[in-house]
């Protein structure tokens, strides 16, 4: 009798754990609407991929273009990136909005997985790009292949030539 007992038991125990781990089985892809609407996000780094500088090296050809960036990075509107995406039988597609200094991507079509985590942008610039960091920002966006982040943080991955560049951004 202990014996059909101990069976039953553990029988009971291994079909208990079965379904907690077919319950709790983990989800990679992405929360994308969670990342990605809802929220203001400005560019706090534009540099070269596995490099810890804010900005890449080159980027300015004085420290005085370099001041007046930065200076122009701080104002409330510029280098900010919006998005307005919806998820339809499992794709994620929408729009989003990109300003410079003085140039602009409006209505830009997005299209994102959450499972591999790429993301594409394509739009129309509208305006000419002088200040040398929003040339680059601008300039990127098109090129951005890949995305990581959460609700609060996000970096999109892009390619400048044969070159792979990250910008940085944190959520307002």
């Amino acid at each position: 009798m202990t014996g059909k007992m101990n069976i039953k038991t553990i029988g009971s125990l291994l079909l208990t754990f079965v379904m907690l781990f077919t319950f709790s089985a983990c989800n990679d892809e992405d929360d994308v609407l969670e990342i990605f609407n809802g929220k203001t996000w400005k560019l706090t780094r534009l540099t070269t991929e596995g490099s810890k500088r804010q900005f890449y090296e080159g980027l300015w050809g004085s420290e005085k273009e370099e001041e007046t960036s930065r200076d122009r990075l701080k104002q409330d509107g510029n280098f900010v990136l919006d998005f307005n995406l919806a998820n339809v039988n499992g794709e994620t597609t929408g729009t989003a909005e990109a300003h410079g200094f003085q140039a602009s991507i409006n209505n830009a079509r997005v299209v994102v997985d959450g499972n591999k985590r790429t993301i594409s942008i394509t739009g129309k610039v509208s305006g000419s790009e002088k200040d040398q960091l929003g040339r680059a920002f601008i300039n990127g966006l098109p090129n951005v292949f890949k995305y990581e982040g959460d609700s609060n943080s996000l970096t999109l991955y892009f390619k400048d030539g044969n070159t792979t560049k990250v910008m940085g951004f944190a959520a307002q």
